[in-house]
Parts: C-alpha cells; structure tokens; sequence
C-alpha cells in the first residue's frame, strides 16, 4: 500500500511536469510565439526612434543611445556583418527590423546605409538576476502547494485503502465477520459498501454450504442406517416377510431420492443457474391439470377455486410455476389437519396463489424464518421434510421478481401467498 501511495505521488508530480513542458513547446512550436512577438514589437519602436535622430546626433552619441537600449533592456547589443547572419534571418531582416527566437540570437537592423547588431541576454544584469531569482521562488513556490495538496489528498486516500486492506486481509485469513468502516470520512466511494456486501455474501454462502454439509450427512444417515438394518433382516426374514422388507427398502431408496432432488434443485438456485424458461400458456389448463395431479397426491381434502379467464394465455415459466405451488400444497398436506385450500386470482399483472390449512399453523416468531435453508419450525412433531421446499418456493417468486410471504389462516393454519408477475 506504501508503494503503492508513493507510486500516485510521485506519477502526479511528473504528469505536472510534463504537462508545464508540453504547454511551453506548444506554445512556442504550434502556435504563434506572442512573448517574442510582443518583445520585437517593442524593440522595433526604440529602434524606429533611434533611426529618427540618428541624422542629428553623431557616431559615438548613436553607440551611446544604442547602449542605453541594450542596458534597459536588459541585453548586450553587438555589431555583426550580414554574411554571419543565418540565411533565414537575413531573408526575415529584408522585411522587418527585428528578429526575436528562443533557440537562437536575436538580431535587428538599423539606419542607412544598413547596420546589423546581433541580441543577446545580459545574464550579469541586475534585473535579470532578480527575475530569475523570483521566477525560481515561484516556481518553487507553486510545486511545493501543489506537492502539498497532493500529498493530503493521497495520505487521506492512503489511510483509507490501508482501512480496506487490513479488512481484505482479515477476510481472507477466515474472519468472514470483518467489515469495512462506512463512516463518510473512510468512505472510497462506494468501495466499503461494495466490500460489506460481497463479505455478507460470502458469509451467508460459506455458511449455507456448511449447513449444507452438516445437513447431508445428517440426512443421508438416517435412511442409510434404515436400509442397512432392513438388509439384515433380508438375510434372516421368511419368505412371507421378505416383500414387506423390500417395500421397506423401496421406500428409503425414494426418500433419498427426493433429498437429492431437492438438495439440487437449492444448489442450482443459489448458484443462480437457474433461468426463467417462458412459453405461452393457458391458466385454465395448467390450473386444472395441476389440480388433477395434486388431488391424487394429497391425503387431505383439496378445495382448489381458479378465478382465472378460461380463455387467458399468460407467458410464464410453467415447470417452475408447477413446482412452487406444488410445494406449497405438499407442505399443507404433510403439516396440515384435513383441508388444504387453494385459490388462484389474476390482481392487475400478477398471479396470485393463496395455500391455506386448517392445522395448528406456525408461530408468528418463526414466519420470517421458515424460508431459510433447512429451517424446520420448532415443536412439529411431523417435522419430516428437509427445510428446502419452502426455500426452493422463495427462490422461485424472486427469480420471477415477485413474493412469498405466510400469515395466519382463518381455518386455523397457515396462509402462504405467492405472487408472480406476468412477462410481457
């Protein structure tokens, strides 16, 4: 984080840099170079005078003038011959009395017949020393602010990302509890809040998958353990007790199935594999055939109300549809007395599905609860499922963008309401 804090600082320095020299070749190379426009012009005009008396003064009082032009301006005027001139200055010199250039001498022409000084910087001048003195001050001046304000702004940027890194790598040595701070003033932007959530996530995952693990091997033993036994039995049973036992045997060989369904069905959603696949479909058929099929499944009284047009074809996932209420009847049935009540509306863009019972419902202190992973509600005595198929429902309403929730039944029971909304 040091290097990479040093790395910011010193990489914004030299960007400023680069950019005041780039700005400077620019302005002299690209562009018209106004500084030593400006200069030549006001050169021009001293001379443009000089040339004026020049007929009323004599020689030495000319190199006199000349001289106080060169010390107020801060130069060292020196007679040449025009042959020492380069050749495109004397072809600028046939146009103009002045020629001022950064990269080379700076040279001017003068009275009749012509004369030709060549210009160059007095660099013992008082002034110049002053300027440059000041010039050096300022510029010194300007990068030690910007350094400056650089250097807080990087040292607060600093000891936020050393806040995130000391939380990064407590998450990654096991402490999924860890958290960036949100306090506005070790905020990164929305980093922290970005970093908490993927934490949150990784904590719920890692701890889902732990139960996971600790529930398939609580599962898995038990109707192993039955099988093993009824094996044994197999050896020594009489013949007329052997059906008995193999139906035994069948019987566990389908309640592993069914726990390894539906620990597939929970992992496939959790790991958001699966997609909606939508067709279009007619309610009052689906209805109706879910129906038939549920009334053959259940123990209990099935009273099944459609409130759907016979004559409505919605788009919608019908194999996750089917497998939601389906779920939501076999719960009734298994946790429920003797009546499951089924009703089905469509509420403005929504199909709603309301399973209700009239067994001893579940307590409001664990309604919130029941849609977790393997959550069992506490005190049921025919606690015989695996806490998925209420879970396996709420991943379903919310891969539709829809909702689950569970209330109170007026039969007694409880009352769960699924809402779907349709795709256009």
């Amino acid at each position: 984080m040091t290097r990479l804090f040093i790395s910011l600082y010193l990489g914004l320095l030299a960007t400023l840099f680069i950019f005041m020299v780039a700005a400077h070749l620019i302005n002299t190379y690209l562009y018209v170079d106004i500084e030593n426009i400006i200069k030549a012009e006001n050169f021009a005009a001293e001379i443009t005078l000089l040339q004026e008396l020049d007929s009323h003064v004599t020689l030495q009082r000319r190199q006199e003038l000349i001289d106080v032009i060169a010390d107020k301006n801060q130069v060292i005027i020196s007679p040449v011959a025009f042959d020492s001139i380069p050749s495109h200055i004397q072809k600028a010199l046939e146009n103009q009395l002045t020629w001022f250039d950064d990269d080379e001498y700076d040279y001017f022409t003068a009275f009749s017949p012509a004369q030709y000084y060549q210009i160059e910087e007095n660099e013992a001048h008082q002034l110049l020393k002053i300027d440059e003195t000041v010039g050096d001050a300022i510029f010194i001046a300007l990068i030690c602010f910007v350094a400056s304000g650089c250097f807080i702004w990087l040292f607060g940027l600093h000891r936020k990302l050393k806040r995130l890194e000391s939380t990064l790598v407590d998450i990654s040595q096991g402490n999924l509890s860890a958290r960036a701070s949100t306090l506005k003033r070790f905020q990164v932007g929305r980093l922290n809040v970005c970093l908490n959530t993927m934490a949150e996530q990784m904590e719920s995952l890692l701890g889902s998958h732990k139960q996971l693990t600790h529930v398939i091997a609580h599962e898995f033993r038990s109707p192993l353990f039955r099988m093993q036994m009824i094996l044994e039995m197999l050896v020594t049973a009489k013949r007329d007790n052997m059906m008995a036992h193999v139906q035994g045997l069948e019987d566990e060989i389908f309640c592993l199935e069914d726990l390894v369904e539906e620990l597939l069905s929970y992992a496939k959603m959790e790991r958001a594999e699966l997609k909606l696949q939508l067709e279009q479909v007619n309610i009052a058929d689906f209805s109706h055939n879910l129906q038939e099929k549920l009334l053959i499944e259940c123990k209990a009284s099935l009273q099944w109300h459609n409130h759907l047009d016979n004559e409505s074809n919605i788009l919608l996932d019908k194999s996750l549809t089917e497998r939601a209420i389906t779920n939501l009847v076999k719960n009734a049935d298994k946790y429920g007395e003797s009546e499951i009540y089924v009703c089905i509306n469509k509420i403005d863009d929504s199909i709603v599905v309301c399973v209700e019972d009239n067994g001893s419902g579940i307590p409001a202190s664990q309604q919130k609860a029941i849609f977790e992973a393997f959550h069992q509600v506490s005190g049921v005595s025919q606690n015989t499922g695996f806490g998925l198929g209420l879970t396996i429902v709420k991943e379903i309403a919310q891969l539709h963008g829809g909702t689950i929730i569970v209330t109170d039944s007026e039969y007694g029971g409880a009352k769960f309401v699924l809402m779907l909304p349709l795709k256009h």
